[in-house]
Parts: structure tokens; C-alpha cells; sequence
């Protein structure tokens, strides 16, 4: 990269940095649930508009896409992702979650103030760009069908473009790193659900029962040996159940017990020697108990796979700017999931990994929980990548 845009990246990142700051920890300090970033999206279009651009509303105002028109050239989205979870911050800090129950804790506040950031950098070097550049900032990513659907089937997400490109805070990497990889990164989910139906009985007289719960419980052992027996051990799957709920009291064995899942991959083959696999397993242990049990799968969020082409040249370009050792080759598929994937099924897309771990720490809380804190100091990282990436 030409050294003289270098310093100018550089130059116009640090005039914004402290602003940048200031907004992920409004965002950080104000959740939203999926579905629901009404202020999230009021906010950041009211920052735009206060810029002097002219972004747009979409899903009922839970949206932001904005396009910055610079003569003849490419088409490329940036996006970034806008909802929090429900999970109660546990972080002793000055711009903690005011709403009770739900948290920024999946960094997604940290995305939308590095996409903000990165808007406002690349209109001020644009002397160094021409083409179109469409910003998103996606709601509904934590939950299914995810707002990359719904974008997409109301025509917001271009089909024409050439490429997309997004982000993900990692807390495996170092601030100040990012991590990328070619093909497959990001798995696919399909979700499953099960309702057995046994036979109540008195807690005191099992042997009148068919008992839902014990039938459930050798379900759930069964699923543990399907990837390490069926799957091929050159695949990457996993099978995970997270929810089960039977009964009302101790001493009552209900008509009734149900359980949820996910499984993951990245290739269609697997996915569908898991769902064949479970199905089998699943119907031959209710079967053994004189059980029934009710099925149902759903895909959810296709395999993210990373554009071959554009990833080569996007890793030479950033080990250009940030240097070799800050740019790292990620050799084996994260089995986390995202809804970038779908616009990644669409045009050419590279998603990567934004490295948030404090360099003086070994280790630190994962995403998703509690104690989540990714280092501010990454902002920057974040916004150069954008900004070298369009470039």
C-alpha cells in the first residue's frame, strides 16, 4: 500500500478514535433485544445524519443502511451487527448496561462504533476511492431467521455487489491482531427439538409410568457419541443440546419431557448424516422405552465460507498495513455462527476475526458471558481493517 495513504488511514483514524470510543459505550451502555434496536438504530442514524450523509430506516426502524456514492467503480458492503443479548452484565464499570437483563455481550456494540467510525473515515479519504460503498448496520443477528433474511428479501442487501466484508471480536487473539481464513469459518446450525410422550405415575409407583424424563435423559447420552462415532473424523461437527425441560413437581413423573439442540457443521454432507443419525437414534431409544417422541429440524444459518480470491488478496493487503505478524492464518473453522453467511451465499464475502484480548492477559471471559470485556483499544484495529478493506 501506498505509504502516503498509509499515514493518511492513519492520521484520519486517530482524529476519530475518542469519538469512536464515545459511541460504542452509549451503545454498550443502552442494549436491545433482537428485533427490538429501535434507540440503536434511532441513534446511530441520528449521528449520520448529524455528519452531513443520508442514511436510510428499514424492518420497521430497527435498521440503518447508508450509501456512499464516490463516481464509477466497485460495489462493496461493509456491515456490522447491532443487538445484545439476555444476559445480566456483571462488569464493574462506569458505562455498564442500564437495562436490566440484557448486555452487550457478544461485542456487537464494539461492531456498529467501529462500522460508524470507519463510514466516517473512508468519506474523508475518498480522493483514494471511487465506486460505491453500501454500510449496514443489521439487527436480529442472535436470533433466527436473523436480520441478514430479512435485509436480503426486501432488497436492502445489493445483490449486485462485489463484495462484503464484516467482523467479529475474538477474545482468543491479541488486541491489535486479526485473524482470517479461507473457505469454511463460521459453521452452519440446524436446530432440533424433541417432545417425548410417556405415561404420568405417582413418583412412588414408576413401574405404572412410562417415564419421559429417564427416556429423555438416554436421548440426550445417545447424542453424545454421534459425532465421535458417525461423523468421519476428518469433518468438523457438533451436536449440542441446551435446553430440557420436564414436570412440575418432585415427586410426579410427568406425561411429557422435551428437549432442544442445535448441530453444527460446515459442509451439507455432514449436516445431513447428523440430522439422519439423531433421527434414527432418537426414534429407536423412544421405541425402546414403549415412548413416542416428535421430531422437528430446522435450518438456521448456512456455513460461513470466506471467498478464496478475495481473502488472498485481502490477507496481502492487510500483512501490508498492519505487518505479518498482526495478520494471522487461521488454520482450523470456528464452529460459532453467523448470519454474515447469508451474504456470503450471495456475492464474494470475507468475514474476520478482530483479536480483543489486553496484551498483558493470558486468557479472558469468553463472548456471551457476563463478564464479557473486549479491549477498547481494538477499535482501531477494527476500523483500519474496514477502511484498507475497501480500499
Amino acid at each position: 500500500m501506498n505509504p502516503e495513504i498509509e499515514r493518511k488511514i492513519d492520521s484520519e483514524i486517530a482524529s476519530l478514535l475518542q469519538e469512536i470510543k464515545g459511541v460504542r459505550r452509549t451503545i454498550h451502555q443502552n442494549p436491545e433485544l433482537s428485533g427490538k434496536e429501535y434507540k440503536t438504530a434511532h441513534y446511530l442514524f441520528t449521528l449520520l445524519k448529524e455528519k452531513g450523509f443520508s442514511p436510510k430506516y428499514h424492518l420497521k426502524k430497527t435498521a440503518v443502511s447508508l450509501t456512499l456514492n464516490n463516481g464509477r467503480g466497485k460495489k462493496i458492503v461493509l456491515r456490522a451487527d447491532t443487538d445484545a443479548l439476555p444476559i445480566t452484565e456483571q462488569n464493574g464499570i462506569a458505562y455498564r448496561s442500564q437495562n436490566e437483563g440484557v448486555m452487550h455481550a457478544c461485542g456487537h456494540d464494539m461492531h456498529s462504533a467501529i462500522l460508524l467510525g470507519a463510514v466516517l473515515a473512508l468519506w474523508k479519504l475518498r480522493q483514494y476511492w471511487r465506486g460505491t460503498i453500501v454500510c449496514l448496520f443489521q439487527p436480529s443477528e442472535e436470533q433466527e431467521p436473523g436480520g441478514a433474511y430479512w435485509l436480503i428479501k426486501e432488497g436492502v442487501f445489493p445483490r449486485d455487489a462485489d463484495a462484503v466484508f464484516g467482523l467479529h471480536v475474538n477474545p482468543d487473539y491479541t488486541t491489535g491482531s486479526i485473524a482470517l481464513k479461507k473457505k469454511y469459518d463460521f459453521a452452519g446450525v440446524t436446530l432440533f427439538d424433541a417432545l417425548i410422550r410417556g405415561r404420568g405415575a405417582h413418583g412412588a409407583s414408576p413401574e405404572k409410568s412410562i417415564d419421559p424424563i429417564v427416556c429423555a435423559a438416554a436421548m440426550i447420552m445417545s447424542l453424545q457419541t454421534v459425532v465421535s462415532r458417525e461423523c468421519p473424523a476428518v469433518e468438523t461437527a457438533v451436536v449440542t443440546v441446551g435446553s430440557l425441560h420436564a414436570g412440575v413437581r418432585r415427586n410426579i413423573i410427568p406425561d411429557t419431557a422435551q428437549f432442544q439442540g442445535t448441530i453444527r457443521y460446515h459442509t451439507e454432507k455432514v449436516q445431513q448424516l447428523l440430522v439422519g443419525s439423531i433421527g434414527k437414534k432418537l426414534k429407536k431409544t423412544a421405541e425402546s422405552f414403549g415412548a413416542d417422541v416428535e421430531l422437528r429440524f430446522e435450518k438456521s444459518y448456512p456455513p460461513g465460507y470466506n471467498n478464496e480470491q478475495l481473502t488472498d488478496k485481502a490477507k496481502n493487503v492487510f500483512r501490508e498495513y498492519f505487518g505479518e505478524s498482526r495478520v494471522i492464518k487461521r488454520e482450523v473453522p470456528s464452529m460459532y455462527a453467523e448470519d454474515f453467511s447469508r451474504y456470503q451465499e450471495i456475492v464474494p464475502g470475507l468475514y474476520i476475526h478482530l483479536g480483543v484480548k489486553p496484551p498483558q492477559k493470558r486468557t479472558m471471559e469468553g463472548i456471551h458471558s457476563p463478564r464479557f470485556l473486549p479491549d477498547e483499544s481494538a477499535i482501531k484495529t477494527g476500523m483500519e481493517a474496514h477502511v484498507v478493506f475497501a480500499l
